[in-house]
Formats: C-alpha cells, sequence, structure tokens
C-alpha cells in the first residue's frame, strides 16, 4: 500500500487559493442527534439533511476537509451508471429499486449543481456536458445502449457518429454519445464550499478528530476520538476508501483503488479550437478509462492508476505525458505536464454503491466505483434524512442490507492493484 502525500499542494488545492484546515479538533465530550463519520461529499451532504431537518449533528472528519477522494479526484459529474445500463440496474436491483435507483442515477449531476447554486459555492463548474467515446468497433455497440436507453428514461443524451465526436473531443474515436446534463468541477474547491454550507447551516465539523471505535452507551453510541468522544443517537458512516478499523469488517466491503491525477500546462486558445470543444467533460469506454476535462487556467486534466508504485511521481509524469501526446496530437510529442499528485476510491466488484445497516441507528453509505463527485450528493441527503427519522428502509434509493463484505477480500485488493495491465492489454485488442 502507497501513502498518499496530503500536505502537498496540488492542481484544485492550488486552484481553489484556500488554506486546509479550518475547523476545530474534538476536545473533550459532546452530546448530539447525529454524528456523522467522515467529511466528504457523503457526509457533508448527509449533515445538511439531517442539519435542516431539525437534528443536532457533529462531524467528525479524520484528517482535514478535502484531504481524501472527494478533494483528489478528477471531477467530473456524470450522471450515468459505472458501467451499466438502465435495463441492466433495472435487472439487478428489481422493479422498485430499479426504477427508484435510475432516476436517482439521472438527477445526481443536476442536482450536485443545483446545490452548489443554491449554496453559494464558487467551484470552477462547468455544466456543459459529458462525453463517452468509444474506442472500439465493440465498445460502439455498449454506448449507442446507453444512450437509446437513457433516452428513453427522458435523459437529455445526443449520439455523435464518428466524425462528430472525434471533432468534439479532438481525439479520434468511433462514435459516442453526449450527456447534456454534466459536467466538471474542482473538487477540493467543491468539498470545501459543502462544508460551509453545513457550517451555516449548524452543523458542528471537527477535523483531525479520527474514529478510532464506535461503541454502545445505553440506547446511543459513542464514538471515540484520540482527543475525546461523541454521544449520538444515530450514526452516519461515510469513510468509503479510507475506512479504518472503527467497525469490525467495514473495510472488508470495499476494495480501494489507488489511482493518480495530472494536468497539462495550459493549453493556448488556437489548439482550444481543436481540443475539447465548448469545454465538456469527457471518458471513454476504455477499461483503463482515459478521462479529459479542462480547469479553469485550461490546462487538460487527466488521470490513470499504476500497477506498482516505486518512483511513482516520476513515471506518473512520463504516463500522463504519453497519454496525452496519444489522445491530443495537436499537442506534439512531448506535452508539458505541470502536475501530479495521488488519492485512493473505493470500488466493488459489482460497481453498485452501498447502503448498509451496520447496527441499528447506524448506516454506512457509499462506494461508487469512480462515480461518486455527482452520485454521493444526492445519495449523503438520503442518508441525512433517514437519520433524522424522514426517511425508512423502504424509501431509500437501494436496499438497506446488514454489512456486506467483498469475498476473498485479501485477493480482490491484491487482484484489483494488478488487473490494469490485464486491462491495458484488453483495450488494445478490442
Amino acid at each position: 500500500m502507497f501513502e498518499i502525500d496530503w500536505k502537498t499542494p496540488h492542481l484544485w488545492r492550488r486552484n481553489a487559493g484556500l488554506p486546509g484546515k479550518r475547523y476545530p479538533s474534538l476536545d473533550g465530550d459532546a452530546n448530539v442527534d447525529i454524528a456523522v463519520v467522515g467529511g466528504g461529499f457523503t457526509g457533508l451532504a448527509a449533515a445538511i439533511a439531517a442539519a435542516g431537518s431539525g437534528s443536532k449533528v457533529m462531524l467528525l472528519e479524520g484528517n482535514e476537509i478535502g484531504s481524501a477522494a472527494s478533494g483528489r479526484n478528477n471531477g467530473l459529474l456524470i450522471s450515468h451508471h459505472s458501467k451499466a445500463s438502465p435495463s441492466e440496474i433495472e435487472a439487478a436491483l428489481g422493479p422498485v429499486y430499479g426504477p427508484r435507483y435510475n432516476a436517482l442515477v439521472a438527477e445526481a449531476a443536476p442536482v450536485a449543481f443545483e446545490r452548489m447554486r443554491r449554496y453559494g459555492i464558487d467551484c470552477d463548474q462547468v455544466q456543459k456536458g459529458w462525453i463517452q467515446p468509444a474506442h472500439s468497433a465493440q465498445a460502439l455497440q455498449r454506448v449507442r445502449k446507453f444512450c437509446k436507453e437513457w433516452q428513453a428514461f427522458g435523459q437529455q443524451a445526443t449520439w455523435l457518429d464518428a466524425a462528430e465526436v472525434s471533432d468534439a473531443v479532438g481525439s479520434r474515436y468511433e462514435g459516442g454519445w453526449l450527456l447534456h446534463n454534466s459536467g466538471h468541477v474542482n473538487p477540493y474547491a467543491a468539498v470545501l464550499g459543502f462544508a460551509a454550507a453545513a457550517a451555516n447551516q449548524g452543523v458542528d465539523i471537527r477535523e483531525t478528530a479520527q474514529v478510532t471505535a464506535i461503541t454502545r452507551n445505553g440506547p446511543r453510541w459513542r464514538l471515540t476520538t484520540a482527543q475525546g468522544s461523541v454521544t449520538a443517537n444515530q450514526v452516519v458512516v461515510a469513510t468509503n476508501a479510507l475506512t479504518g478499523k472503527f467497525w469490525p469488517g467495514l473495510n472488508q466491503a470495499m476494495i480501494p483503488i489507488q489511482v493518480f491525477q495530472g494536468a497539462s500546462a495550459p493549453i493556448p486558445p488556437a489548439l482550444r479550437a481543436a481540443i475539447l470543444k465548448n469545454n465538456p467533460a469527457v471518458s471513454d469506454t476504455r477499461r483503463d478509462i482515459r478521462a479529459f476535462h479542462y480547469d479553469r487556467d485550461f490546462r487538460i486534466v487527466t488521470g490513470g492508476t499504476h500497477t506498482v508504485w516505486f518512483n511513482a511521481r516520476e513515471r506518473g509524469l512520463a504516463s500522463l505525458q504519453r497519454r496525452l501526446a496519444i489522445a491530443f496530437p495537436q499537442l506534439g510529442n512531448t506535452p508539458q505536464v505541470e502536475d501530479y499528485w495521488e488519492g485512493v476510491l473505493a470500488a466493488v466488484p459489482d460497481r453498485k454503491p452501498r447502503l448498509m445497516r451496520l447496527a441499528p441507528g447506524m448506516l454506512f453509505g457509499g462506494i461508487y466505483s469512480g462515480r461518486g463527485v455527482a452520485l454521493s450528493v444526492s445519495f449523503g441527503e438520503k442518508m441525512g434524512l433517514w437519520a433524522a427519522g424522514k426517511l425508512d428502509d423502504a424509501a431509500m434509493p437501494i436496499p438497506v442490507t446488514d454489512l456486506s463484505r467483498v469475498p476473498y477480500h485479501p485477493v480482490a485488493v491484491q487482484v484489483a492493484r494488478r488487473i490494469h495491465v490485464v486491462h491495458r492489454v484488453q483495450d488494445r485488442l478490442s
């Protein structure tokens, strides 16, 4: 396992122009109605919804707000499933939860953008659509299915032939589709904005307050940190990939995926006329996904996954340069890469998020398998309303289950760390 450099300012932090820690640590003991563990998009959205329902809420973030996946990801907001079509979701979740979850996903990006407007969040948000280009003829049939099914569901989606998608992206593809309601943001600035909104709603946010244990305290729950404790009636757990060992077996419910991100030098206007026209978000159909979009200064933000992490920064910069050169030959053979940073996301084999009741009055939610920036806001709001007693299990977007571990978890983690080599070979052959 590699160690993430949390402190070195990366592109998103610099663009946000904001300092790091801004909320106090936990000192002593506290009593609240609802405790939220995890200060990413899910936890913050849950805290806002719960506080808005009249509950006294404390949120405990183990590091600093924005230090983990919510503030370090690529920044795409996408109203589409990870690798599944609406009909496949309905087949998997059934006639009640399938359409309900499809509806939640269909509105996930618009909801996130609306909340940013509502809370006055400035995170360089751009809602000019998301393009999924097909890298092969085989993948083309798959994305055509996605487009047709979402159109039938009521989504504003447009089919793009090979010439249209290649022209829009600035890179050669077989065809693809445009989902109009999606886009991209600076995720670090976004998560800080959601934290400010939560604080304005009355949420008591505590940073560097890592929960080490959750135990029964009569009919309530006691959350212990190094500096103190919180006693609460209900607990929302939104820790995702950095889940520790405060609850037995929870860290085996997901697979941590190590990723890196980076950004080019600013692209001059003459080249922007041919690359990522109209400033969309883009991620293609490769198993080893290529994702691209501009930041506020028109750097191309992209990323990837190492199989091994020695000399990670040096190898990552070289990998980003190769990816940009192959995707956008307009940049020349050696496009300049100015930024590199790392992170970790949570995934599960079926790529569907989880809602798990860890115990009475304690709900875990998340594991978005790469679709979390948009979906986590809607998901978190439902969790906060559940904790506040405004929603029951039957009203949730997916079934609430008991703790569900990934089968053969240690093996699955090792496979996930090495599967990218296989994916790259498959991509070249498909």
